[in-house]
């Protein structure tokens, strides 16, 4: 059976950016992540049986603090590659990077990307 898990405006203080400021005062990141999870045809009412999203959190998490990112096109593809590598019931994932306070002179809610990786390619 496959179930979708998913997290929606996961907030994030990060220093990803191509701007000098970005990097050094560091901006709010919304992050949505959701899974494609191929769970045991067995499945019990267990956490083992499937993803913990709250662990996915972490994960998002640890993927910010340990690195500065220049595109959030990286980061949004480190986050996905670091899901897959973890959770082995994740066949596919689709994880969007929002930033609300991107330095453009334009007025808008945010900007962002989305990127879908799995496991075959």
């Amino acid at each position: 059976m496959t179930d979708r898990i998913f997290v929606s405006n996961l907030s994030l203080h990060g220093h990803h950016g191509v701007m000098d400021a970005e990097k050094s005062l560091g901006q709010k990141f919304m992050v949505d992540m959701e899974c494609s999870v191929i769970r045991p045809g067995n499945a019990a009412d267990r956490i083992s049986d499937t993803v913990h999203y709250g662990e996915l959190c972490d994960l998002a998490a640890e993927v910010s603090a340990s690195s500065v990112f220049n595109l959030i096109e990286t980061f949004a593809d480190t986050v996905a590659q670091a899901i897959l590598d973890r959770f082995a019931l994740v066949q596919e994932v689709t994880v969007t990077v929002r930033k609300p306070s991107a330095p453009i002179s334009h007025v808008v809610d945010h900007v962002g990307v989305s990127v879908t990786r799995g496991r075959n390619g």
